[in-house]
């Protein structure tokens, strides 16, 4: 388990955090990518933008990065997701439209991977400061999460059905042939638009909404096996749709 997945855990989040990745409301958007980035490549790059990667100070710059880009992310992702449900649009197609959103990611300006950053954040996971900066990348802000109305009223059982729509979409679309792309972002990214624009049209229901509902029963759904299974299937169909199984 890496620290991400880890620290989601201690969060109560552990299930949670890969089906809202799914559902287009992760904050870490990308966190089942393994980029094939070479650590000497992440340590040139940091150090010629002058930041230490290694350091508190640059994990925490890192991560402020990160938090602003999922912002943008974050809209990216709903306005695809908006276009394939108005326009029924393939997974080749949303991959496409992927590439001309020009979606950003701090990772890359480091040459860093999921993995490599994974690695760094541990050094530094008793440190309070670089817990509250996950806590708001993965989408906790202090406080607390808001909560909405559609989703409070999803029940355990509708929770489930929703999921169980979500796993039978992306085995489908990890099943495809063509798939628009081979870049495991770029294969994440669009697979993320497609279930949650098919998700938003089967059931009326936003990401934020499935989001509320997740965190609202996160506890009942961690002890759920049914839930549970759902999870490691969509978590499997994912790693088959990126080529990784």
């Amino acid at each position: 388990m890496g620290f991400v997945e880890d620290f989601s855990a201690k969060l109560g989040l552990k299930d949670s955090k890969q089906l809202l990745l799914l559902a287009g409301g992760a904050a870490l958007v990308g966190v089942v990518l393994f980029a094939k980035t070479s650590k000497a490549t992440a340590a040139k790059s940091a150090a010629k933008d002058g930041v230490d990667l290694s350091s508190k100070e640059g994990v925490l710059q890192m991560l402020t990065e990160m938090s602003k880009s999922q912002v943008q992310s974050r809209k990216q992702l709903r306005e695809l997701a908006t276009e394939v449900k108005n326009n029924s649009l393939s997974l080749s197609q949303t991959c496409q439209r992927y590439k001309e959103m020009k979606v950003v990611d701090p990772l890359d300006k480091y040459g860093l991977s999921m993995v490599e950053f994974d690695r760094m954040l541990a050094q530094h996971e008793a440190d309070a400061a670089v817990q509250q900066a996950i806590i708001i990348l993965m989408g906790s802000p202090p406080g607390g999460m808001a909560s909405t109305e559609a989703g409070q009223e999803l029940t355990m059982k509708k929770i489930i059905e929703i999921h169980s729509f979500m796993l039978q979409d992306v085995e489908k679309l990890a099943a495809q042939a063509d798939k628009g792309s081979r870049d495991p972002r770029t294969l994440t990214f669009a697979a993320q638009a497609v279930v949650t624009g098919n998700t938003e049209a089967a059931f009326s229901v936003t990401p934020e909404d499935i989001e509320s509902a997740l965190l609202a029963n996160h506890g009942a759904l961690d002890a759920n096996p049914e839930f549970s299974a759902i999870n490691v299937k969509l978590q499997k169909a994912m790693a088959k749709l990126m080529g990784m199984a």
